[in-house]
């Protein structure tokens, strides 16, 4: 015998699922070229390898969570890189689009392969809008699939 209880959840899953999913490409939409646009600046401030010009991309909140001495560590490790070049296809994550709906301000994730005058790196960054403009939630550079597989 069906359990009619059982069909409704199914149903409600589907539509929530699917109504997540339709959000986060409406999320996409509407913030992916300007995203481009700020990740592909902030990298070449970044990439000058300097704690303040790190600082200035990256969001209250992240500030309030690490110190100089973290960020210095962190631009030391990162300036063999060099200056930043290019950036391939940005891609973004869904769901961090489907849980915008539950965050205020909204953090956005994106990830692409990044070139720089000295190698390469794949980029993961989350973004977060502070008056009405992107910042740095959380920023990663790792290295490039083919190398890590060599």
């Amino acid at each position: 015998m069906r359990n009619p209880l059982l069909n409704i959840f199914i149903i409600a899953s589907l539509i929530l699922f699917g109504g997540l999913y339709y959000y986060s490409g409406q999320v996409e939409e509407h913030y992916s070229e300007n995203a481009e646009r700020y990740l592909k600046t902030a990298l070449v401030s970044i990439s000058s390898w300097q704690t303040e010009d790190l600082k200035a991309q990256l969001s209250a909140a992240t500030l309030a969570q690490v110190d100089d001495q973290q960020l210095r560590k962190l631009c030391t490790e990162y300036a063999r890189l060099g200056e930043f070049q290019r950036m391939g296809e940005l891609q973004f994550s869904r769901l961090s689009g489907a849980l915008s709906l539950f965050s205020e301000p909204p953090r956005l994730s994106y990830s692409s392969n990044v070139h720089f005058e000295h190698g390469s790196a794949v980029m993961t960054a989350t973004l977060t809008l502070e008056n009405q403009r992107f910042k740095l939630y959380n920023f990663n550079l790792g290295k490039p699939e083919q190398a890590a597989s060599q």
